[in-house]
């Protein structure tokens, strides 16, 4: 719960976990096959840096929980430092940041590496300490999972390096960049099935934007009972893996432009969250709309 004082009253936000539901299987995170398949060779890496990118709220505490429960086994010790431990997972070391007793990001890092542990996940890199003390775990043979704030993947490159840490550790480490973000799902006794003709392009320009063109089937919300009346029901996540290879490491100089990196890795193949939103609503999975709400056209 997070309470803020405003002219009129309290301004309160609830985040809600539901657990129950078993929101820590891949699957039903909205992964793309490929996107799915490059996730799973990036944890079967045994060191190196995958950090998860996105704004608050867009999911990213969930896909890391996810992935640690992917990477949960016996022989495996892992250990995360979080602010605040929101999914506790049996067989995870878990603490949570405490500033008051100096347990912070940076401090419980630097206690990880003496505790021998595979895999190390920090929630999020907040400064240059912990950027780089989290490189060095990198380096010295461990998995690490982190966040970022940034807009899209390839913007972590210059905001990790804005944060003090040096190229060349970071074409070391960094293996891959996942960005995300939220969208609601049609609900699927409600959704409405709609071709599209030239006078809906022309009504609605948002469709040609995105790449629409007349006779394509797109599904809009609609209401019933069982969704409240809002055409939604439940949210699923869109996605952009930038992994890097040697062309894109070469790219990650002092001066690095993210745009740079973002339309080399689009030319190797990389799925931007755009298109990944546009597949699902050609699927009919969620609307245009929520699409175009979360991102934008590059």
């Amino acid at each position: 719960v997070a309470v803020m004082p405003t002219q009129h009253g309290e301004s309160a936000v609830i985040r809600l976990l539901p657990k129950e539901r078993g929101l820590l299987s891949v699957e039903k995170l909205g992964f793309a096959s490929h996107d799915d398949q490059a996730l799973r060779r990036l944890l079967a890496l045994p060191h190196g840096m995958i950090v998860i990118c996105g704004p608050t709220g867009s999911g990213k505490t969930t896909t890391l929980a996810t992935a640690l429960s992917m990477l949960n086994e016996p022989t495996r010790k892992i250990l995360t430092i979080e602010d605040p431990v929101e999914y506790e997972i049996p067989g995870i070391n878990q603490s949570q940041v405490k500033p008051a007793i100096g347990l912070t990001f940076a401090s419980a890092l630097r206690s990880f590496v003496r505790q021998d542990p595979d895999v190390i996940m920090v929630g999020e890199v907040r400064d240059g300490e912990t950027a780089h003390v989290a490189v060095h775990a990198a380096l010295t043979g461990h998995l690490v999972l982190t966040t970022l704030h940034t807009e899209n993947a390839a913007a972590a490159v210059p905001r990790l390096l804005d944060l003090g840490v040096e190229d060349f550790l970071l074409r070391s480490t960094l293996r891959a960049v996942i960005a995300q973000r939220l969208v609601r799902r049609l609900c699927v006794r409600c959704r409405a099935k709609r071709r599209l003709s030239a006078q809906d392009l022309c009504a609605d320009p948002r469709y040609a934007a995105v790449g629409f063109e007349v006779g394509e089937t797109v599904y809009e919300p609609a209401g019933c009972d069982s969704c409240g009346g809002s055409g939604y029901r439940g949210r699923l996540g869109i996605f952009e893996v930038l992994e890097l290879n040697p062309e894109i490491r070469s790219l990650i100089q002092g001066t690095t432009d993210a745009g740079v990196i973002d339309r080399a890795a689009v030319r190797q193949g990389m799925t931007t969250m755009l298109d990944d939103g546009i597949a699902k609503c050609r699927a009919g999975v969620t609307s245009v709309a929520e699409i175009l709400r979360v991102t934008t056209l590059r």
